[in-house]
């Protein structure tokens, strides 16, 4: 596999802890300069021949980490071990697919954080 991780408005100590993280597990882990928020993710990845989708999206301020590769036990491992360096919570996180990796860093995000509210307004229905 090779796993890498993407991430976006990571600071100080929180990108040094997801960084160190992920670094002793042997992930790669690239941090996303503001420029770099609408090219494609595949391509930011490193990926070639990926063909990108207009951006209209606004750039955005929230973190979001993206997983390439990532088998479900290597998930969990990170989550666990984010969460003993004090990293708790982890806003948005999405996996790379063919068909994102053609979206920006804007559209992603944007995408993900409507799915995001939607399922945090679901209601349960007795």
């Amino acid at each position: 596999m090779n796993e890498a991780v993407l991430l976006y408005n990571y600071k100080g100590d929180r990108l040094k802890a997801v960084r160190n993280t992920l670094l002793s597990m042997k992930i790669p882990v690239k941090t996303a300069a503001k420029k770099d928020f609408s090219k494609p993710i595949g391509t930011l990845f490193g990926l070639k021949d990926i063909e990108p989708l207009p951006d209209d999206s606004p750039n955005f301020d929230d973190e979001l980490m993206v997983i390439k590769d990532f088998p479900h036990l290597t998930f969990n491992v990170m989550l666990k071990k984010l969460e003993s360096h004090g990293i708790n919570k982890m806003p948005l996180i999405c996996a790379l697919t063919p068909d994102n990796s053609r979206w920006s860093g804007n559209r992603l995000y944007q995408k993900v954080s409507e799915d995001h509210l939607k399922d945090n307004n679901l209601k349960v229905k007795l």
